[in-house]
């Protein structure tokens, strides 16, 4: 099987055969200088590689530098440059012109010898590795930068690590191995934190290991931060262990909370999406049980020397086990945030909700209108009892509407049975109720008609619905509740209040365990008007809402809003 990197071997050899300028100005010693300028040069060569895979492949250009900056972390690429810089920058140049001047040549053999451009630069880093082995090829000067390398030379001590690396409490990990993971990565010392967040596209990988120490698998994927708000999560793929079929997971999205100040980047994601959460983690602190040191949890967006955005994250879950990441700005954000999304489909909701829909009052007047036919029917789920309520529009024309969504006074008649004739049927008076006609015949209903309002009647006291439902047992489960509650008064005034929670039971046959919590309750007020079948509500900032509303009898004791019925307490 032929390389794709051949022209690495051509590069090599004029490399070895020239004579690389001698660093002027004081240096520590000459010898070490020399050999990281001998490794620098020789590097430059998986520098055109990785540039050949961005012209060939832009589509992979996380893949690519992240192969590429694993295979300079592997060879201690960023210490020999970070010493290089101290004692020899004026020379940098000169040793990237000795491949530079054949990068044409060197792109024509790269293209000539990959017979798949998109797998060869998916494993660049094994095929650097292999082609340009800076161990093999100079082993003397390998040998010698080792201090380099592992990044005690000068240039990348802890302390020049930055604000962030001496500054941050990363038990159980240390500044150290947290400096060389960002290096891994392509990122240069030193780091700081917080500032302003630039949106777009981060390449990263998170390793699953036990302890922080041994790799259980690796997960790579693609992190979008747009900057309305909304983070996406696209291409990610888990490998177990070192090697293995990678498997892919689905994309998740939500919305991101960012803390200048700190750095700090937090996720938040609905049900649907809760593995978003599972790659962007609370920062905070994790406290064993046991009386071990506490874990430090982290998720931090950072700059390094060059001026690069990266995110670093490490978060301990379960007892043993620990997840590390690494991210790196790697272009513009694509594709529409989410929440641009979200506020389209509630563009989009709204209209629909709201087709058919006239002015204020400019619909059906109350004498046009039969009633409103209104069914309430139990239904059973294992203990739970809950309520079904419909509300069908009967017109004295003989017709009926299936899709009440407000007020029957604003509805638009004719646009309705032109856009949605599906929501439309007929009914008759018929063994002493009302029968509608559905699938072809007709059907008699169990619902009665509702009592509307009086001319700008007046609504006393206060009307509640509550819910509750049970999952499990009442001895072993859960139920959660949630009550809303309309109280009326004088002056046509109102006021809503809104709350819910959960209350738990676990029995174990030995204990028996009970817990509670409750949401953060809700309130609102205004004034109202209640007249015929529309209850208007007026809150103080002005704005106005439009729903139907009915008595189920003369009695007054239970009123239906909108579709939901609240009992007179």
């Amino acid at each position: 099987m032929r390389h794709p990197f051949p022209a690495a071997r051509t590069a090599l050899l004029v490399l070895t055969a020239c004579s690389l300028p001698t660093a002027r100005g004081q240096a520590p010693d000459p010898a070490l200088l020399r050999a990281a300028a001998t490794l620098y040069a020789t590097a430059q060569v998986g520098a055109v590689a990785r540039d050949w895979c961005l012209k060939e492949v832009p589509a992979q250009r996380a893949a690519t530098e992240q192969g590429y900056a694993a295979w300079r972390a592997a060879f201690g690429l960023p210490g020999i440059e970070a010493y290089l810089q101290q004692h020899a920058a004026a020379q940098l140049p000169q040793l990237r012109r000795v491949v530079e001047d054949r990068r044409a040549q060197l792109y024509a053999e790269l293209s000539r010898a990959s017979r798949d451009p998109a797998g060869d630069c998916r494993n660049i880093q094994a095929e650097l590795t292999e082609q340009v082995n800076l161990a093999r090829l100079n082993p003397q000067e390998y040998a010698l930068t080792q201090p380099l390398r592992q990044g005690a030379g000068a240039g990348s001590a802890p302390a020049a690590g930055g604000p962030f690396i001496t500054g941050t409490a990363f038990g159980p990990l240390t500044g150290a191995g947290v400096q060389a993971l960002l290096g891994h990565a392509g990122g240069q010392a030193p780091y700081r934190t917080g500032g302003p967040l630039k949106a777009g596209a981060y390449g990263c990988v998170m390793q699953l290991t036990h302890d922080f120490e041994r790799l259980w698998g690796t997960t790579r994927y693609t992190l979008t931060l747009y900057g309305d708000g909304g983070v996406r999560v696209t291409g990610a793929e888990t490998i177990s262990g070192a090697g293995g079929t990678p498997s892919r997971l689905k994309d998740t999205h939500g919305t991101y909370r960012y803390v200048p100040a700190t750095g700090e980047l937090g996720a938040q994601a609905d049900s649907d999406h809760r593995d978003l959460t599972d790659l962007i983690f609370p920062n905070g602190r994790y406290d064993s049980v046991t009386g071990d040191a506490p874990l430090h949890n982290i998720f931090r967006v950072l700059t390094d020397r060059a001026g690069t955005p990266m995110i670093y994250g490490q978060q301990a879950y379960g007892l043993n086990d620990g997840r590390l990441t690494v991210c790196r700005y790697a272009g513009g954000a694509a594709g529409v945030s989410p929440v641009a999304q979200a506020r389209q489909a509630a563009q989009a909701e709204a209209e629909r909700f709201n087709r058919y829909r006239l002015k204020p009052g400019a619909g059906p007047a109350l004498a046009r209108i039969e009633g409103l036919l209104h069914t309430y029917e139990n239904e059973y789920a294992g203990i739970n009892v809950t309520g079904r309520e419909t509300t069908v529009l009967l017109l004295r024309d003989g017709t009926a509407y299936l899709n009440l969504r407000w007020s029957p006074h604003d509805l638009d008649v004719t646009a309705s049975r032109k856009g949605e004739p599906q929501a439309w049927t007929k009914w008759r008076r018929g063994g002493g109720g009302y029968e509608l006609w559905q699938g072809g015949r007709w059907v008699p209903s169990r619902g009665t008609l509702g009592v509307p309002g009086g001319k700008d009647e007046a609504i006393t006291g206060t009307y509640r619905f509550f819910s509750a439902y049970t999952s499990g047992t009442l001895m072993n489960g859960a139920t959660a509740t949630r009550s809303d509650a309309y109280t009326f008064g004088p002056g046509r005034q109102f006021t809503r209040l809104g709350s819910s929670g959960v209350a738990g039971t676990l029995n174990t046959g030995a204990a028996v365990t009970t817990g509670a919590a409750s949401g953060p309750g809700s309130r609102a007020g205004g004034t109202y008007r209640f007249e015929g079948y529309t209850l208007e509500l007026k809150g103080p900032d002005g704005q106005v809402t439009r729903t139907y509303a009915f008595y189920w009898t003369k009695d007054r004791k239970n009123l239906n809003i909108g579709g939901t019925t609240y009992t007179r307490q």
